[in-house]
């Protein structure tokens, strides 16, 4: 051990003693000068790398606040950053210029001090981890901090002066940089400085907090943006709330049905649902009852229009225009095998952005009723989306768009009333089913339902209302006390305003029915 001491103690003297230098070498003017230098070159090193990393920390949000303030440097920082490349270039040549002359006036340095054979090595042990935690690590440090008070006190002014004497060099270094680019990747498809949307809806959020937007203002931006992902089947009327008419009926029973269904818009099949072969619009078979025409000699072809269908995958915002290109405002939506899976319209569409725009009582208010503390009776067509806005239950599922179908999903067979899932603190009862379809359910987080006092009369006006709201019901009997009123009123303002505050088939939005 006394040994391997000793060994060592040998070889860091030798160590010492080869970096061992005459230190009257650096009282010599030219030494000095040299020294200086090094100061002034590691310094830039640490100014440009601050500078890159302070400039592309600051987000749009940063830059409105410091023109809010008036700070003087506002300007100068939007006017860098307003051209990216031409920032980026500008400070990366001046971070390479004085690397390469910080390298380069330190070897200088070290041939005088150690002679020229040994200066080359002792070099790069000293100038990498020099540059690296000088010139990088510790002004980045720094500059990502406090970016912006980084950026309007050390950075704007000098890095303007600096771009601007650079800019003929500029013009030289894109030039080369774009063609190597263009000839490696090819051409550039995107567009500089785009307002990303994370940036967006961080600028909303800071907007809303100053009270620039209200609520309702932020909600809708927040639709449109949801709209640009949001698939159709999302937002349709499903095929079981569809009513249709058969080509083949007679038309007089043909008009007695459409007007029992009151929809501005019905399909017509023809053998079966999924053969769509027209829609019937409400302001043609009203004409016909308001003048009187003799419906009995006339046909369905005389006023059924072609149909029209969408994929289910078309974007929500996507069915604006194509509604305007094909001047209607209904469509059936199609899966890959061919068959309507659903209808979708305008007033969907719109219902899906703006909120409920029918006015007056909320349907909510009919179709959903609190048991219980955390114990909801609604719809089995009830969406999720809605459901949780209603409870805040949370409930996920990545399959089921409804509270029906995740109970259908859980259950893995045909629902039966009283059937329960029980899920994550979460209890799903089937109380009422419509054929094979869940009409009604009970959800209840965090209670058991045994416990509760079964009280089945009480909701017996919310489900007559439900059912008779139902848009599958093909044979309807009794047409709703309104129906003359608005004939009576079409009639006044001419048979085509009929549809002007509603499509017809909708998807039931918090238990709004078409």
């Amino acid at each position: 051990m006394q040994q391997l001491l000793s060994q060592l103690g040998q070889y860091w003297a030798s160590v010492i003693e080869f970096f061992t230098f005459d230190t009257a070498l650096l009282s010599e003017p030219d030494m000095i000068v040299r020294l200086c230098v090094q100061l002034l070159l590691l310094a830039g090193s640490a100014f440009f790398s601050s500078s890159e990393t302070a400039l592309f920390s600051l987000s749009r949000l940063d830059l409105q606040q410091l023109r809010r303030e008036r700070n003087p440097r506002a300007e100068t920082i939007h006017e860098l950053l307003d051209q990216p490349r031409r920032l980026i270039i500008s400070i990366l040549s001046g971070n390479e210029l004085v690397n390469i002359a910080a390298s380069v006036n330190m070897a200088g340095i070290l041939v005088v001090l150690y002679g020229g054979e040994d200066a080359g090595w002792i070099n790069l042990i000293v100038m990498v981890p020099l540059l690296l935690l000088v010139g990088e690590v510790t002004p980045k440090t720094v500059a990502v901090s406090n970016p912006v008070r980084y950026s309007a006190r050390i950075v704007a002014v000098p890095m303007k002066l600096w771009v601007q004497l650079i800019s003929p060099a500029i013009w030289v270094i894109r030039e080369i940089a774009d063609r190597i680019t263009t000839w490696m990747v090819g051409e550039a498809k995107a567009a500089d400085n785009i307002l990303q949307v994370d940036e967006f809806l961080t600028l909303v959020e800071q907007v809303s907090k100053e009270g620039v937007l209200d609520a309702t203002e932020r909600a809708l931006i927040y639709n449109l943006l949801d709209a640009g992902e949001t698939e159709i089947v999302e937002v349709m009327a499903p095929r079981t709330q569809m009513a249709f008419i058969n080509y083949d009926m007679p038309f007089t029973e043909v008009v007695e049905k459409f007007i029992a269904y009151r929809h501005p818009r019905v399909p017509v099949f023809k053998t079966h649902r999924d053969n769509l072969v027209g829609f019937l619009h409400a302001e043609d078979i009203l004409r016909l009852v308001l003048d009187d025409k003799d419906i009995d000699n006339m046909s369905i072809e005389d006023v059924m229009h072609p149909p029209v269908v969408v994929p289910l995958t078309k974007k929500v915002d996507e069915m604006f225009d194509f509604f305007q290109q094909h001047k209607v405002r209904a469509a059936a939506c199609l899966n890959e095998f061919g068959g309507v899976d659903g209808f979708i319209t305008m007033r969907g569409v719109l219902s899906y952005i703006f909120g409920d725009i029918s006015g007056g009582t909320p349907a909510t208010a009919k179709f959903y009723t609190e048991k219980d503390i955390n114990v909801y009776d609604v719809p089995g067509e009830m969406r999720l989306t809605d459901f949780d806005d209603l409870t805040n239950f949370g409930i996920l599922d990545p399959r089921m768009t409804t509270i029906g179908g995740v109970a259908f999903r859980h259950l893995d067979r045909l629902p039966r009333v009283g059937d329960r899932v029980t899920f994550d603190d979460i209890q799903i009862e089937v109380l009422e089913m419509n054929e094979h379809r869940i009409a009604r359910v009970r959800v209840a987080q965090g209670v058991d339902l045994d416990d509760l006092i079964d009280d089945s009369d009480v909701h017996v006006t919310e489900q007559e209302d439900l059912k008779d709201k139902t848009l599958d019901r093909p044979d309807a009997e009794e047409v709703e006390e309104g129906i003359d009123e608005e004939l009576e009123i079409i009639g006044e303002e001419e048979a085509d305003q009929f549809d002007e505050n509603g499509d017809g088939f909708e998807a039931p939005r918090t238990g709004t029915e078409p």
